[in-house]
């Protein structure tokens, strides 16, 4: 009992200078390492950001309350009080927050009005503990030191929700552009002469010469806004004149801005634009007060009377000092040479691995089931990310570019090319096996990406895997399966991410006598093709991993290089098709925990003038210009860009085409 007595005697009189450096620490261990959520770090990192995060508020607001219960029960005779009262303004520069992490989740910025509320009751406390502690009798020096600590303490503390809400999807929509009446007479024909324009450019485009400057910074595509027509084709002419290096170079840096824009403080003390907002210059002030002023205070401090103090608190104030101007120049320092890049990590998971992963570690599993914890393991295991993120964007550019070249002509085949064409079928038709493999995807999307997947895997370690475009096939393949697991909403509204639990249980049914001592996925999948292609009971013909036989068989009939052709094909239209009907405010979730690849194909898509999921939700059901005024319009099209075509000649060929539409209408499925 003397042992206890002593520690709690210990913490009652340590525990407000424990509370108070551990804050300090965290404050730097934030400062250095918060903006290593931008890299591909281990989750461990991750979560040790996500608890320094949350546990720096904790930490700060726990200290207060500590003084704030200090002055109720003790008083302020001992002149060393004054001393811990001066780290009350400290503590509002800690609840302030750094540069590099103002949000964690998406959602933390629409807490904006609970922050606000915090910060005001933790500077009131702080104010109120110390006009109520401070002693007369204290040096005016210590009293000017506070002084200069607490303004910038105070403008910190309520910068942190003013970051917030700036970064809330509210406030960035209501920061875009007033909304513009709509003033064309006729929707298509609007998106007719897009088309032909766009299409005309990238058809004559062959020197790269464009300047990436020129996109657009994609604030708008987060929060599920449409560029106009003449933005998008600005967008499209920068972007498709560009080399492959310098085209996913801008989808890293705009994917990095957005990422500043809503989890950091970043734009809020970036002053290299010329058009200086109140925003930004409010944010820049605050900063240098934050930086110059604790200098001002070290100098008070030195040479104040000290001797009246406890020379522990005398100690933990100079500390306190210095550690505040180092850490508000590392700040300035980092911000300055900092300019981290979006990572070029592709996740990946794969049904036969983890069913290899699993036997591999049969005990440990074995051990998970009796707690009851095996699927969350499933769920949290994947394989290791391939650094792939540069080629697949490469093929999707070129996927792109074709069908602007081959497939796109108007109104009609662009929309389609948006639509069904990005499931796979167009590659199936080009490669001439449609009629043979079409089957696998009339299915659901889920169930399509599922059994494409074990039949890519299936076709990489049975066929000669040597061809370059075989490993790229399945990381596109383990990606997609990835999303199916863990981010479904991202894959596809309504995807089912107890396929692959199903399928799983399947595979292990049918491999239940596996036994071998080589766990690898090449010798599991040439157990799989044993079992299923002599396969005559009906229990596993009707399973998840007959069908992606069936499929694999198929591809394998092909000739060697074409089959990895029409799975490479398949799966960059997949995964177009996925992205393009993802929320922006899902993108923007993603990149919070890291990311995700498919925001890349997104963005990628969205610069080279694909329709947009927002654009997908307000199409019209039916197209109202016939097929001979489309065409009509797309040789006018060509006339209308030389000088010598009117205004009054273009509002008299749109009033006939108008006239002229009658009943020829040409119904168009929409795909939300």
């Amino acid at each position: 009992m003397g042992a206890l007595s002593g520690a709690v005697q210990w913490w009652d009189e340590s525990q407000l200078c424990v509370l108070v450096v551990a804050s300090l620490v965290v404050q730097y261990f934030l400062t250095f390492f918060a903006g290593g959520r931008k890299f591909s770090v281990p989750s461990w990192f991750r979560f040790a950001i996500w608890l320094s995060y949350l546990g720096s508020d904790a930490l700060a607001i726990y200290a207060l309350a500590t003084l704030f219960n200090r002055r109720e029960k003790q008083p302020s005779s001992n002149g060393s009080r004054d001393l811990e009262v001066l780290w009350a303004p400290f503590l509002l520069m800690h609840l302030g927050g750094q540069i590099f992490i103002s949000a964690y989740n998406i959602e933390d910025n629409e807490l904006w009005t609970r922050h606000i509320v915090t910060a005001l009751s933790q500077v009131a406390v702080a104010l109120y503990v110390f006009c109520k502690s401070w002693s007369l009798s204290a040096d005016n020096k210590l009293l000017a030191v506070a002084i200069l600590i607490f303004i910038p303490g105070i403008l910190k503390c309520f910068a942190k929700p003013l970051g917030l809400k700036l970064a809330s999807f509210k406030s960035l929509a209501d920061s875009f552009d007033l909304a513009e009446r709509t003033t064309a007479v006729n929707r298509e024909e609007e998106l007719q002469k897009y088309v032909q324009e766009a299409r005309t450019f990238v058809l004559d485009n062959d020197n790269e010469s464009s300047d990436s400057e020129k996109l657009y910074v994609p604030e708008m595509l987060f929060v599920d806004f449409a560029y106009n027509y003449s933005s998008r084709l600005t967008n499209l002419k920068s972007f498709c004149g560009l080399d492959d290096r310098k085209a996913y170079r801008s989808l890293r840096d705009g994917l990095s801005d957005i990422f500043d824009l809503l989890y950091t403080k970043k734009s809020m003390y970036d002053n290299d634009n010329p058009d200086c907002t109140g925003r930004d210059c409010g944010g820049a002030s605050t900063y240098l007060l934050s930086l110059f002023l604790p200098i001002v205070a070290i100098v008070l401090f030195h040479i104040s009377h000290k001797k009246a103090y406890r020379t522990d608190d005398v100690a933990i104030t100079g500390v306190l000092l210095y550690s505040t101007f180092v850490l508000e120049l590392c700040s300035a320092c980092i911000l300055g040479v900092f300019d981290s890049e979006w990572p070029n990590t592709v996740s990946q998971r794969s049904i036969l691995g983890q069913f290899a992963h699993n036997k591999r570690h049969a005990k440990l599993m074995s051990f998970a089931t009796l707690l009851g914890c095996k699927d969350l393991l499933d769920q949290h295991w994947s394989m290791e990310s391939c650094q792939s993120a540069k080629n697949i964007t490469e093929l999707v550019r070129i996927h792109v570019q074709e069908g602007w070249k081959d497939y796109i002509t108007d109104v009609e085949s662009y929309l389609e090319f948006n639509d069904i064409r990005g499931q796979g079928q167009w590659t199936l038709e080009r490669k001439g096996c449609y009629g043979r493999l079409n089957w696998s995807l009339e299915k659901p999307f889920d169930e399509s990406i599922l059994i494409w997947h074990i039949a890519t895997d299936l076709c990489f370690h049975h066929m000669n895997a040597s061809i370059a475009s075989s490993q790229t096939c399945r990381e596109m393949s383990n990606y997609m399966m990835h999303l199916l697991v863990a981010n479904p909403e991202m894959l596809m509204p309504g995807s089912r991410r107890s396929l692959f639990a199903i399928a799983y249980n399947e595979l292990e049914d049918i491999l239940e006598d596996y036994e071998s001592t080589l766990v690898e996925e090449d010798n599991v999948a040439k157990q799989v093709i044993d079992k299923v292609k002599y396969a005559q009971d009906t229990s596993t013909k009707e399973t998840f991993i007959y069908d992606p036989w069936l499929l694999a068989e198929g591809l394998m009939d092909l000739d060697g290089d074409k089959t990895w052709k029409v799975i490479q094909g398949v799966w960059v239209e997949m995964m177009c098709f996925s992205a393009g009907r993802c929320r922006g405010f899902l993108h923007a979730k993603a990149l919070g925990t890291g990311g995700e690849y498919l925001s890349y194909v997104w963005l990628a898509l969205a610069y080279f003038g694909m329709e947009t999921f927002p654009e997908r939700l307000q199409r019209t059901k039916k197209l109202h210009l016939s097929v001979e005024n489309r065409k009509y319009l797309q040789t006018r099209g060509q006339d209308v860009a030389s000088p010598s075509a009117s205004r009054g000649t273009e509002e008299e060929i749109t009033e006939a085409l108008l006239t002229s539409q009658g009943d020829c209408a040409v119904e168009i499925v929409v795909s939300p």
